[in-house]
């Protein structure tokens, strides 16, 4: 048979077949096949944007982000040509993309165009401030520049944008911080109480290369001088390290200026526990643990105010109580009072004083004889020498013993005066005492 030969009528009453589509029919099938076709475009762009960029611009090619994205795979495959073309493909798209701004600006400045990358890192900082690399990038800029105020905005940018302060951009904080030119801006963005702030802190005074004490220094004595003052924690941190480089006397004076009321104060600080308690080396360090409380309460006798109050089963392993202090080279006192509750074991308690270091105490001003139960005082004579002995540690000790026995026992009005300030006064000769005569 011949292929040609037409086919054969349909027998008689069979239906007749359209020779077109149905109008309805058709458009409602190109609608169906254009649709589909958009989702699955959209989906393996979006998709490949992050991981295969080449593919979601053979999707979807007219997408400034798919573009913006593989010229930031080209920048990082150092095709810096590359990457400028792209970006500028991608910003004739969509002129407010600032992923391509950044891009091309990163670009030009690879391709050494400083004037070109300059307005276009502007422009990409000034369309969005969440991008980390166009912060960095403008943050360095400024910094090079002296321009504080406004690098210490991008730092404030960047770091606000992530939950902790990487290191680097610390780094090139603290850096810049050591002009002096940049202590006033810095310091009027730390009054802000960004989150980093804290950070920073322990940055310059635990991490950077020399510890920069110094600019933690003047960075606290703004802040103390405003409205949002150094916290104790940040305080503790910077004479923490000052103390650590041997450092007691700068620290001790920087204590004074930042603690509110220090300055008042004689060589204990806060011997009269008016005060809550603090986290720097020179307040009471009161630690609690198992058979062991240590704390600032109400006095059972209401004519001393608060005291400190020491709860101990006998037995457990003592906690810390003590304080740094500076003492110049001489001879002193140190003396105070104490309450117990009448429970006894008390005599395993005294107050003693040792230079920072050594093993042996100073003085050790133990508890003074009974009666119980009420106010007491004690003291105790020593020699600060002239050499080796630049601080002091104040502390209580506490003798463990065989038996549970619960104490509880209150300590106030701690001091420390030189001796000639407390040596007995000379008693007046009386009239006619030939050694009157003698002197007149």
């Amino acid at each position: 048979m011949n292929d040609d030969t037409p086919d054969a009528p349909p027998p008689a009453g069979a239906p007749r077949r359209p020779s077109l589509p149905n109008f309805v029919s058709f458009v409602m099938a190109v609608a169906l096949v254009w649709l589909g076709g958009q989702f699955i475009r959209q989906g393996v762009s979006d998709n490949a944007l992050g991981h295969n960029p080449e593919t979601a611009v053979l999707w979807w090619g007219d997408s400034s982000d798919a573009i913006a994205q593989l010229a930031r795979v080209r920048l990082q495959t150092r095709d810096s040509g590359g990457a400028a073309r792209l970006a500028v493909k991608a910003i004739q798209l969509s002129p407010l993309n600032a992923s391509a701004l950044t891009t091309y600006g990163l670009a030009m400045d690879a391709l050494r165009q400083p004037a070109i990358a300059n307005r276009a890192m502007t422009l990409a900082g000034q369309r969005s401030w969440r991008d980390l690399v166009t912060q960095v990038w403008l943050f360095r800029r400024d910094v090079l520049a002296s321009d504080f105020t406004d690098a210490f905005d991008h730092a404030d940018a960047l770091l606000r944008r992530v939950p902790e302060s990487p290191p680097a951009v610390l780094g090139i904080l603290a850096v810049a911080a050591r002009n002096p030119a940049a202590i006033g801006p810095l310091a009027d963005r730390l009054a802000a109480n960004p989150n980093w702030r804290q950070p920073f802190f322990i940055y310059l005074v635990g991490y950077a290369k020399p510890p920069a004490t110094g600019i933690a220094g003047q960075l606290l004595t703004r802040l103390a001088a405003g409205p949002s003052r150094p916290t104790d924690e940040e305080v503790g941190f910077y004479l923490a390290s000052l103390a650590a480089q041997g450092k007691y006397q700068e620290a001790e004076a920087a204590w004074r200026v930042l603690t509110p009321g220090a300055g008042h104060d004689g060589y204990v600080h806060d011997g009269n526990f008016e005060r809550p308690a603090r986290t720097t080396p020179f307040d009471w360090w009161l630690v609690s643990g198992i058979g062991w409380s240590a704390g600032i309460a109400d006095s059972p006798d209401p004519t001393h105010g608060h005291a400190l109050r020491i709860d101990y089963d006998g037995v457990s392993h003592p906690q810390p109580v003590r304080q740094l202090i500076v003492l110049p080279p001489g001879s002193y006192r140190f003396s105070g009072r104490m309450l117990d509750a009448g429970d006894g074991g008390d005599s395993g308690f005294a107050w003693r004083v040792a230079c920072v270091g050594a093993p042996d105490p100073l003085a050790k001003a133990p508890v003074p004889a009974r009666p119980a139960g009420q106010w007491r005082t004690f003291s105790a004579d020593f020699t600060v020498p002239a050499s080796a002995c630049p601080a002091q540690l104040l502390d209580l000790a506490a003798d463990r013993g065989e038996v549970p026995t619960n104490i509880t026992i209150w300590y106030d009005d701690l001091a420390i005066a030189p001796a000639v300030a407390v040596a007995p006064k000379q008693q007046a000769p009386a009239a006619g005492d030939p050694g009157v005569s003698a002197k007149l």
